[in-house]
């Protein structure tokens, strides 16, 4: 896959989710305050169990559209604001959006016993809880190499700078992990033997073994790290234009 075409595929994962989120939300709207009490049974059961199926095969026709983007290109890696920037996994993101969508309608309520003010009260809330929604896609998981560090917000937010990093010991793994993980050796004060610091790379779309390699190498030349966030020295890492 080449970088255009993976740009596109996240692109697309992005405005699908968005989609199927709006879809489920006035499905449920439609559930909670369209339907009175003269509907038919048949439909008021399809109007509950509509956004269930559409978030289902969302979430099955999401895996199966989107696959390329489990394995996506080295040259993935997006030049931005000086910096060699890793997206958040776009099935992983967009799959939370549209559940987030459907789980923030619970909330929604159109008791008539309550009072208007009450009600008007329960349903903004659940406005904010559905717009949360978009932060996923907006603000999800990434990993950032600036010419003075780590920047890293995926499994919890950290920022090393290059010299927190030493090389990765000839055992980088003396413990079992499961799913991929970054491994960053780093130094802790007042003790000789580095610690680790494991990232999960199952949140984020980037081939392991090529991250590794970027971050190994910045660790191991210094003198390049001022080109980071370059066109240069993306083509030179990636073997592409930037």
């Amino acid at each position: 896959m080449t970088p255009g075409r993976f740009e596109r595929y996240v692109m697309a994962s992005k405005a699908t989710a968005a989609a199927v989120a709006l879809v489920l939300v006035a499905l449920r709207v439609l559930d909670e305050f369209g339907l009175g009490a003269g509907t038919p049974v048949v439909l008021a059961v399809a109007a509950k169990l509509a956004p269930i199926f559409v978030l289902s095969a969302a979430f099955i026709a999401f895996g199966i559209v989107f696959r390329p983007l489990h394995s996506p290109p080295p040259a993935a890696l997006r030049i931005r604001g000086g910096a060699f920037v890793v997206p958040g996994s776009p099935i992983l993101m967009g799959r939370m959006t549209m559940g987030w969508a459907l789980l923030g309608t619970v909330f929604l309520d159109s008791d008539p016993s309550l009072s208007p003010t009450t009600r008007l009260g329960v349903n903004a809330g659940a406005a904010l809880v559905i717009a949360g929604a978009a932060w996923p896609l907006l603000r999800g998981p990434r990993l950032a190499v600036t010419p003075s560090g780590l920047n890293i917000r995926a499994g919890g937010r950290r920022v090393l700078r290059w010299d927190d990093l030493v090389r990765v010991p000839m055992n980088p793994l003396p413990l079992t992990v499961r799913g991929p993980k970054l491994a960053l050796s780093i130094r802790r004060p007042g003790r000789d033997d580095p610690g680790w610091l494991l990232v999960p790379l199952d949140l984020l779309a980037v081939e392991p073994v090529f991250l590794g390699t970027v971050v190994e190498h910045y660790v191991e030349n210094p003198e390049r790290r001022p080109a980071i966030g370059t066109p240069e020295e993306y083509a030179r890492l990636t073997g592409t234009p930037a």
